[in-house]
C-alpha cells in the first residue's frame, strides 16, 4: 500500500521531477552507459557470429576441396556415404546433372548465385532449416551443393537481439525510477528553500534557509543566502531603527510646538481673522500633518515588529464592510461618490476586528480622496474554494501597473497621486496589517479605477478556536 501512494507521489509531482539536476544527470549517464552497453553487445555479437561463420565456411570449403579432388565416378556414392555416417545431421550435400536434377544428395538450393564462395539460404519450402552452402560447377556440367546448417548462429543473432532491445528498455526504465526516486531528496530540500523564501519575502527577515551537514550545492548556497539576509536584517534594522528614532524623538518637541502655537492663536478679539491668526491656523495644521506622519511611522513599526495574535478572534467581513460603508456614507454623499456594499453575512475570517476595520478605513479613505464626484466606490465581500475575498473598487485614476508594487513603501506614492494631501502612508500601514495576519493583498486594474484585493483563509463555524 505505501508503495501504491510512493508512486502515485512520484507520478503526480514528475514534472517537478524531471526538471531537477539530479534526474536529468541520471537520465544522461543512463543513456550513454544503455548506448555502451548496447555498442558492446553489438560488437561482441557481430565478432561471435562472425567467428562462428567463419569456421562454418572452413568446413564447407573442406568439405567442397574433398569433393571436388574425386573422380566423377564416385562422387554419388561418397554423397551417400557422407549423409548416412553424418552424426550432427548438420551436413547437406547435394549432386545435381546438367540437367538439374538431383543424382545424389538429401536438399536442392532453390537459387543458386552467381557469386563464387559461401552465402547464406533462409529456411523455405525446400530447406527447413536456415543453411550456409557453397556451390562448385563441374567441367562436365554436373553441379556439387554442399550447406551446413546455421540455426544456432540465427538463433544467436535473434537472441541477442531481443536481449539488446530488452536490455536498453529495462535500463531506461530503471534509469527513469532511480532518477526520480533520486531527486526526491534535492525536491524536497528545494521546497523547504522555497517556503523559507516566501516567508522572508512576506516579511519575516528573521528566518534563514536550511543547511544540512552534507555540505553539498544546495547548502553552499543556502549558507551565501543566509550570510546576505543577515546584512540586509541588519541593514534594515538601522534604517529602520533610525527612522523609528526620529520620529520618537521628534514627536515631543513637535506637540511641545503645537501647544505653544495653540497657545499664540487669538482667542476672541479684532485679531481673531486676521493675518496673525491665519499664520498660526496654517503652521498648526503643518504640524499636525507631521505629528500624524511620525504617528503613522511608529503604529507601522509597531505593526511589523509585533508577534502577538492575543487579539484575534473570528470576524465577518461583511459586517466590517458595513459598519465602514455607514460611517463614510455621509461624506461620501457630501462629496457626490456613491458607496455600494456587496455580499453575503456569514463568511467568517479570523483576525483582530480593530485592525481590520483601520485596514477597511483606509482604503476607503484613499478611494474617497481620488474618486471624483460622481465617481463609485464598491466593497464587495466574495468566496473563491476555502478564501474569502476582501474588495474595495472605485472608477477613480487607479494606479499604474508598474507603481503598484512601489506604493507599499513607506513615503511612496503613485504618480497619479501627486495633486492629493497625503504622506504615502496608508498603503504601507495596511500592507503591515495585511501581514501581521498571513493574509494576500494585491492591487488590480478596475477599468478603470484601482480594485484592492485582500485574500484570507476561511473559518469553518463549526469549528472551535482557542487564541493565546
Amino acid at each position: 500500500m505505501m508503495a501504491v501512494r510512493g508512486f502515485r507521489s512520484l507520478t503526480k509531482r514528475f514534472p517537478d521531477v524531471r526538471h531537477t539536476i539530479v534526474f536529468r544527470l541520471t537520465v544522461g549517464f543512463s543513456v550513454v552507459f544503455t548506448v555502451a552497453a548496447v555498442a558492446m553487445i553489438g560488437v561482441t555479437s557481430a565478432l561471435t557470429e562472425r567467428a562462428l561463420t567463419s569456421r562454418t565456411d572452413q568446413v564447407l570449403a573442406h568439405e567442397m576441396h574433398r569433393l571436388t579432388a574425386l573422380p566423377a565416378a564416385k562422387l554419388p556414392a561418397e554423397i551417400d556415404a557422407l549423409i548416412a555416417n553424418s552424426a550432427s545431421g548438420l551436413n547437406f550435400y547435394a549432386l545435381l546433372g546438367p540437367d538439374g536434377r538431383i543424382r545424389a544428395g538429401n536438399f536442392a538450393l532453390p537459387a543458386v548465385p552467381r557469386a563464387s564462395g559461401a552465402f547464406e539460404v533462409a529456411a523455405g519450402p525446400a530447406l527447413p532449416v536456415p543453411v550456409r552452402a557453397q556451390v562448385e560447377q563441374l567441367p562436365d556440367g554436373e553441379r556439387i551443393e554442399v550447406a551446413r546448417d546455421i540455426t544456432q548462429i540465427i538463433d544467436l543473432r535473434h537472441r541477442i537481439f531481443a536481449i539488446t532491445i530488452s536490455s536498453g528498455i529495462a535500463i531506461m526504465v530503471c534509469a527513469l525510477l532511480a532518477g526520480a526516486l533520486l531527486s526526491r531528496g534535492p525536491l524536497r530540500r528545494v521546497g523547504q528553500v522555497r517556503d523559507v523564501a516566501r516567508r522572508i519575502a512576506a516579511g519575516e527577515l528573521g528566518l534563514r534557509m536550511p543547511v544540512t551537514p552534507r555540505g553539498d550545492e544546495l547548502d553552499l548556497i543556502a549558507g551565501m543566502v543566509n550570510a546576505m539576509l543577515e546584512e540586509i536584517e541588519r541593514l534594515l534594522e538601522q534604517v529602520k531603527g533610525a527612522t523609528d528614532a526620529i520620529a520618537h524623538d521628534l514627536r515631543a518637541p513637535l506637540a511641545h510646538l503645537r501647544q505653544r502655537l495653540q497657545a499664540l492663536a487669538p482667542r476672541r478679539g479684532p485679531d481673531q481673522d486676521g493675518p496673525m491668526a491665519s499664520v498660526v491656523a496654517d503652521a498648526i495644521a503643518d504640524v499636525d500633518q507631521v505629528l500624524r506622519r511620525f504617528n503613522a511611522l511608529l503604529r507601522i513599526s509597531e505593526l511589523e515588529a509585533s508577534g502577538r495574535r492575543s487579539g484575534f478572534a473570528p470576524v465577518d467581513p461583511m459586517a466590517l464592510l458595513a459598519d465602514i460603508a455607514e460611517l463614510y456614507e455621509p461624506l461620501a454623499e457630501e462629496q457626490g461618490i456613491n458607496v455600494s456594499l456587496h455580499g453575503a453575512y456569514g463568511q467568517i475570517i479570523v483576525g483582530d476586528e480593530t485592525l481590520l476595520l483601520e485596514v477597511i478605513s483606509n482604503l476607503v479613505e484613499n478611494a474617497l480622496k481620488f474618486v471624483g464626484p460622481g465617481g463609485h466606490v464598491v466593497l464587495s465581500v466574495t468566496t473563491a474554494n476555502d478564501r474569502v475575498v476582501i474588495e474595495v473598487r472605485d472608477d477613480g485614476p487607479g494606479i499604474p501597473e508598474t507603481e503598484r508594487a512601489l506604493v507599499l513603501g513607506r513615503f511612496r506614492r503613485g504618480s497619479t497621486a501627486s495633486r492629493a494631501a497625503g504622506s504615502g502612508l496608508g498603503l504601507s500601514l495596511v500592507a503591515a496589517i495585511v501581514q501581521l495576519h498571513g493574509f494576500a493583498m494585491t492591487l488590480g486594474d478596475a477599468a478603470p479605477g484601482l480594485i484592492i484585493s485582500i485574500t484570507c483563509p476561511r473559518q469553518d463555524p463549526a469549528n472551535k478556536l482557542h487564541f493565546i
